[in-house]
């Protein structure tokens, strides 16, 4: 009897309920499971290898006039769901393709007028909530009898962090109307 020497480029994967669909793609394709997933693995591999992070393009506050053109061919199916997704997020269909551009171009969010009236909101609300602590820490700076029922620094803190995050949301509401000169 001849000796069976075991492979040592095996590997063992339980599929699970993908085993029967992966056999049919397979087949599908005239393709053995083993040289199929092989191929995968190098295109991960090497996707994985060669791929840099996505350059991004600096803004600067110098605005830019959007006066450049470009056409798009897109599909009858491919227009309708795009109309449909743009208006949902609150876009006329080619603000909405711009708005996507400008956002992978420069890793910044891009938001709709839905967003845009949700964080006008909330920076209303923070500054209100900011004037009250405010308030709430002049009355016990001068009185300080009441210093042990609330602490003045958590306040103040807490104030700050408001304005902090109050800052943050006007920068990204002046960032999403604001057109910018990419360098």
């Amino acid at each position: 009897m001849g000796q069976t020497t075991k492979r040592t480029t095996t590997v063992t994967v339980d599929l699970g309920e993908l085993k029967a669909p992966w056999q049919a793609w397979c087949q599908a394709h005239g393709i053995t499971p083993s040289h199929a997933l092989r191929n995968a693995l190098r295109q991960a591999m090497d996707r994985r290898a060669t791929r840099a992070p996505a350059p991004r393009s600096r803004v600067t506050p110098k605005r830019e006039r959007a006066t450049v053109r470009m056409e798009v061919h897109l599909t009858a199916s491919e227009l309708a769901a795009l109309k449909k997704m743009a208006g949902h997020e609150g876009y006329v269909p080619t603000k909405w393709v711009v708005a996507m551009v400008r956002a992978k171009l420069t890793g910044q969010p891009q938001v709709g007028q839905p967003e845009l009236e949700t964080l006008a909101r909330s920076n209303q609300q923070l500054l209100a909530l900011g004037r009250n602590l405010n308030q709430i820490a002049k009355v016990l700076n001068s009185t300080p009898q009441n210093r042990t029922a609330l602490r003045v620094e958590v306040i103040t803190e807490l104030s700050r962090v408001i304005q902090a995050h109050t800052k943050k949301v006007s920068e990204v509401l002046r960032g999403t109307v604001a057109r910018w000169s990419l360098q």
